[in-house]
């Protein structure tokens, strides 16, 4: 059962300054000692009691409430009394993946005027400290900040911008819990039931098992590397230089790349905290093994709308961006396959994808124009979740055909005015029956809605496609400049 909890306190979420989902019930949990009878209330709202569990833990639901910006107190009454303060009802959003999502404003493009302008104390955020973790945890290290010009640099570059814009539309207070951390596989977010729900998923474990093996060996070099390292860092600080960093752990027990690790160390601390939905920014980590992406993170998708108790809540997600320059292990070819995977998943109901080709770094996998991101993820928010007339996405093929040496495609969501972007380079290819592509770019746009393409090489054309390759130098845009999805399109 493990140590059992005395003290009355509140579970990780409930803290000085959060932001409770609006028009929701809402659950609140913590500790105190076994069979204490627990009172709970929030401002004027209803009271509601529990006994603690013989592990000291309650858990109560309140009643929903509608936003508000006026500062409310949360209390838990038993043998003691507990009292969190400037709690706001709004909307929250979870916010989830690896490093992109991490990244903090203070890096990002157009940072100084962005910092500059957040005085916006109705944004808040909840950081979970990084905490991968065999076993699932209760609690994680976490704190809530009120959004200021001087603690906007820390927030999610992603999720700041995605507050903003929500915050500006709807007129309701916004709070972020950004779990996020670098380098990180979909699987570790996954908890353990949900990987073994399925046998597809063994290869998971079975990789993990092989990573296990070799990790008394990998620790023991890792240990002489930090014995060569610390005196070079030292030397290096003598002489008034920045040290180099120390050697990087080698994956094993407790480390980010251990399947569940995240969810044990991070997810699992803030549930079933009430959210409004989900922001995802990851695939970089699984990119070499783009088949079976799809099949993971439809299963995260599923885990997670369970865990939190909604299952109709939207996830919204950010396709790979362009890249050139691949990590280690991974190819142009894996890139591509990956958008394919995160693509099929809009299969799912109640899902979106923010499409970020136009947004890359050739040689950076970090693009630092996290704006542009995290406003498409709200266009999307605005549109599917909160019911405003907005376009959300870039143009998307509906109809095609072929003739000899002509190729004729038409899109929706165009706001009438399909146009090119990027370089004055192809965006598009096309192959006959031999299935070998080559770019055209003898093209016309008519009605805003249309393509005409002329292939007069092929007798048949028999494929299409667009952006199809990891670092796209031009893309079909509509009249809001939303790019539209790399996509393939083949005739019988």
């Amino acid at each position: 059962m493990g140590e059992v909890r005395s003290e009355l306190r509140f579970g990780t979420p409930f803290q000085d300054h959060a932001v409770l989902q609006r028009d929701r019930p809402l659950p609140v949990w913590g500790w105190a000692r076994p069979g204490d009878q627990i009172r709970v209330n929030l401002g004027a709202g209803e009271e509601v009691s529990t006994r603690a569990g013989v592990d000291g833990r309650w858990q109560v639901t309140l009643p929903a409430q509608p936003a508000s910006a006026t500062p409310l107190e949360l209390i838990a009454a038993g043998a003691t009394r507990v009292v969190v303060r400037d709690i706001l009802i709004g909307e929250v959003w979870l916010c989830s993946g690896q490093s992109n999502m991490e990244w903090r404003l203070r890096f990002s493009a157009d940072a100084p005027a962005a910092i500059m302008a957040a005085d916006l104390p109705q944004i808040r955020q909840l950081k979970v400290a990084r905490n991968p973790r065999t076993t699932r945890q209760e609690e994680a290290a976490a704190e809530w900040s009120v959004c200021s010009p001087a603690s906007a640099g820390e927030f999610s570059a992603v999720g700041f911008h995605f507050a903003r814009e929500l915050r500006e539309v709807l007129r309701v207070p916004v709070g972020l819990i950004n779990c996020s951390h670098g380098n990180s596989p979909v699987e570790g977010w996954m908890s353990a039931e949900a990987l073994a729900g399925d046998p597809a998923f063994k290869t998971v474990s079975d990789r993990w098992a092989e990573v296990l093996a070799r990790y008394p060996a990998a620790r023991a070099r890792h240990t002489e590397a930090l014995r060569r390292w610390e005196p070079e860092a030292a030397t290096a600080r003598a002489a008034g230089r920045v040290p180099p960093g120390p050697p990087a752990a080698p994956a094993g027990p407790n480390h980010q790349q251990e399947p569940s690790a995240l969810f044990n160390g991070m997810i699992a601390p803030v549930l079933p905290f009430a959210v409004r939905g989900f922001l995802w920014y990851q695939g970089e980590g699984n990119a070499r093994r783009a088949a079976e992406y799809e099949r993971l993170f439809g299963a995260l998708i599923g885990q997670w709308r369970g865990d939190f108790r909604a299952p109709e809540a939207p996830f919204l997600w950010v396709q790979l961006p362009g890249l050139d320059r691949m990590p280690p292990t991974t190819t142009r070819e894996d890139w591509v396959a990956l958008r394919e995977a995160q693509t099929a998943t809009l299969a799912l109901p109640a899902t979106g994808q923010a499409i970020t080709i136009d947004l890359g770094d050739p040689a950076d996998i970090h693009p630092v124009r996290k704006r542009e991101v995290g406003e498409r993820l709200a266009r999307l928010a605005r549109h599917r979740v909160y019911g405003e007339a907005v376009l959300d996405r870039g143009p998307e093929l509906i109809r095609a055909s072929a003739r000899r040496g002509v190729i004729e495609l038409e899109f929706k969501h165009t706001g009438g005015a399909l146009r090119l972007g990027g370089e004055a380079v192809p965006a598009f290819e096309a192959a006959g029956p031999d299935g070998v592509f080559t770019e055209v770019s003898r093209l016309e746009i008519v009605d805003g809605t249309r393509l005409r393409i002329d292939v007069p090489h092929l007798e048949r054309p028999s494929q299409v496609r667009h952006a199809w390759r990891a670092y796209p130098r031009s893309w079909l845009l509509n009249a809001e400049g939303l790019p539209a999805p790399p996509f393939t399109h083949r005739w019988p």
